[in-house]
């Protein structure tokens, strides 16, 4: 292969992926995959360069924050990374169907907000672990604009395998509520928006479990 079919070649895979980027937007807060073209000296083929392997990315505890009992303290916000491309890579399921409706947590229970998500867009959060063994992922979309053509998509992520713990998808706009029985266990959430306004997330926990970890003397 000389080096007009190499050059040829390198174009027609930039195209492909300029493609799907425009077919997919989501992939690129996704994947987010640094990658670089060397031009190529005569007679010689280009080189496209990919890291090899992700480095270890960092976990937060959610911190356990001081209250009164009957009472809460301040939500802890999860952000999102500036370096997702140190996570596992793992896109959103093409089928989200697969992770059911909407759970119904108990209504006999006092469910308490510790930590939230808030935005407009989608990508990938730092990675955190929860301290507390059942609690609740409540998620609110607000779509006001275009509600009849919004989307959104969020998977919660194991950190070390990208094994994927709990998913769901809001159409339109409402709420959606999944339970999840992981602790002490990095996680992040990829979250894909399409035509909302904005969202929020808050992490429940019950008040028991909210009251027994509650740091002694507080």
């Amino acid at each position: 292969m000389d080096s007009g079919d190499s050059i040829a070649l390198a174009a027609g895979f930039l195209i492909v992926l300029f493609v799907a980027m425009l077919v997919h937007p989501e992939y690129l807060a996704v994947l987010q995959i640094p990658f670089s073209v060397e031009v190529p000296e005569a007679g010689t083929s280009p080189q496209i360069r990919i890291p090899a392997e992700p480095t270890p990315v960092s976990e937060v505890q959610i911190p356990v924050i001081p209250a009164l009992p009957g009472s809460r303290g301040p939500l802890y916000r999860i952000t999102y990374t500036d370096r997702p491309y140190s996570y596992p890579l793992y896109l959103l399921p093409d089928n989200m169907e697969t992770f059911g409706a909407s759970e119904l947590p108990a209504r006999t229970l006092e469910w308490v907000p510790f930590a939230f998500v808030e935005d407009t867009r989608g990508g990938l959060t730092k990675v955190f672990s929860v301290p507390y063994p059942v609690w609740v992922i409540n998620s609110t979309v607000i779509a006001k604009t275009r509600p009849q053509y919004s989307i959104f998509r969020m998977v919660l992520c194991s950190a070390e395998s990208g094994e994927i713990v709990e998913g769901e998808e809001i159409l339109n706009r409402g709420t959606s509520y999944r339970i999840v029985q992981t602790s002490n266990t990095g996680m992040y959430m990829v979250i894909s928006t399409e035509n909302i306004d904005s969202f929020y997330i808050r992490l429940e926990t019950p008040r028991n479990y909210y009251d027994a970890y509650r740091p002694a003397g507080s």
